[in-house]
């Protein structure tokens, strides 16, 4: 992951991967993996995760159980309004955006928000002319 340091304000700034969430030590396929499983759309990763990455799923699983009135309400009519569980939601917004990736920048885009959380810094790259 690059990190930029300002020597001026003595900040720094992390620069994630497009399919990364941020906080979360894991891949962005292997999520998706595990959340289609959640939602009943897939067999989950491939290979099975070890004992720390599978604590580190389910931990993501709950958290985006916590989230489903958020995300809703930040998918707008992208999905339907009858939602309530985290499973339905996550294969609505699969439908709507496709990949995690898509998600991710979807609502970064539009909310400044991501999948598991509300980042007061989190942005999205200048597009390049």
């Amino acid at each position: 992951m690059q990190r930029y340091w300002c020597p001026g304000c003595g900040l720094t700034i992390s620069v994630l991967p497009v399919d990364r969430l941020p906080y979360r030590p894991l891949e962005g396929l292997r999520l998706e993996a595990y959340f289609n499983a959640q939602a009943g759309i897939g067999s989950g990763p491939d290979p099975p995760p070890g004992v720390l990455e599978a604590g580190c799923l389910r931990r993501a699983w709950t958290r985006f159980q916590t989230r489903v009135s958020t995300l809703k309400e930040a998918f707008g009519q992208l999905i339907p309004s009858v939602i309530s569980e985290a499973a339905h939601l996550w294969k609505q917004m699969r439908l709507a955006k496709e990949t995690l990736a898509a998600i991710l920048g979807f609502l970064a885009r539009t909310r400044n928000i991501s999948l598991l959380g509300d980042y007061r810094c989190l942005r999205l790259p200048e597009a390049a002319d």
